[in-house]
């Protein structure tokens, strides 16, 4: 096979980084039967958005980080609810651990002041405003409050 000198001295890919789209499913408690059940509904009221979309999920929610087992729950309650986990929303430095330990990337680590100085739980106090951003990432809860 001839290969002229143009096509060895090319790159094979580009890497570039950019903004994109994508879903964040907060998890307000640890059930992965509900979980699934709930996605499973916006899938089916809105397929053409939801089916096979790429989503964070984001733990901060909860008081405490679940263990392994339970994130794997979690993130293949996702996947059979027909939407493909990406990665794990930034919330502290245990998140971070937890996201190496399941292979999974970190998604928009970028607020310095983040993490409580305490390492306490970074649940949010209740009845703030419903329009919050997905653990920090910039990216808007699109599910329905809790009432």
């Amino acid at each position: 096979m001839t290969v002229s000198m143009d096509q060895t001295l090319s790159d094979a890919c580009d890497l570039r980084f950019g903004q994109v789209g994508i879903a964040c499913v907060r998890i307000k408690r640890v059930d992965a039967a509900a979980l699934c059940e709930e996605l499973e509904r916006r899938v089916r009221s809105a397929p053409q958005l939801f089916s096979r979309a790429a989503v964070v999920l984001d733990l901060s929610h909860l008081l405490n980080l679940p263990d392994d087992g339970t994130v794997d729950a979690l993130l293949e309650a996702v996947r059979s609810a027909g939407m493909l986990p990406v990665g794990l929303a930034y919330g502290t430095s245990e998140t971070e651990a937890l996201s190496k330990r399941m292979g999974l990337p970190l998604i928009a680590k970028f607020r310095a002041a983040y993490e409580p100085a305490d390492g306490g739980s970074i649940a949010p106090h209740e009845g703030r405003a419903s329009a919050r951003t997905c653990g920090g990432t910039g990216y808007y809860d699109i599910g329905r409050t809790a009432s």
